[in-house]
């Protein structure tokens, strides 16, 4: 749902909000997966869990598109901690991802023209079509 070309690219929200409804706006006794040991760096290419704290990944996922372990992202100390890799299309596909709906600030201090991420959760596909025309979508996906 965001590119921020040189740092990031993140997904994972569904499309469907009843899924989002058992991940991201339950209750009580929300969805979670527990963290893991890290066994490498936030590289260029690898595959982390966004989460807000510790054992609080749920769905969405990023990219890195540069190494982000140490300065400016400092991911690693962070505890983002890598679970995959792009193995193929990292510069034919990966790179081609539309950023025009990354984080953009405002003179004001605010941002426009974003993904808001609790819109997109609530209202899925309907909100992303309708004020994201140009939206990059994964279509499938596979683990090998």
């Amino acid at each position: 749902f965001r590119v921020l070309p040189g740092y990031v690219a993140q997904f994972g929200i569904a499309s469907d909000p009843v899924l989002n409804k058992e991940w991201i706006f339950c209750e009580k006794n929300c969805k979670a997966l527990p963290d893991e040991v890290r066994t490498q760096k936030n590289s260029k290419g690898t595959l982390s869990f966004a989460s807000k704290g510790k054992n609080t990944r749920q769905t969405q996922v990023f990219i890195n598109l540069s190494n982000n372990d140490g300065p400016p992202n400092f991911l690693d100390s962070q505890g983002f901690v890598p679970f995959g890799r792009v193995t193929k299309g990292m510069d034919t596909v990966v790179s081609k991802l539309n950023s025009e709906y990354g984080l953009k600030e405002t003179l004001s201090g605010g941002l426009t023209g974003s993904v808001s991420q609790g819109k997109a959760a609530y209202f899925g596909v309907e909100y992303l079509n309708a004020l994201f025309p140009n939206l990059s979508y994964i279509k499938a996906a596979k683990i090998i």
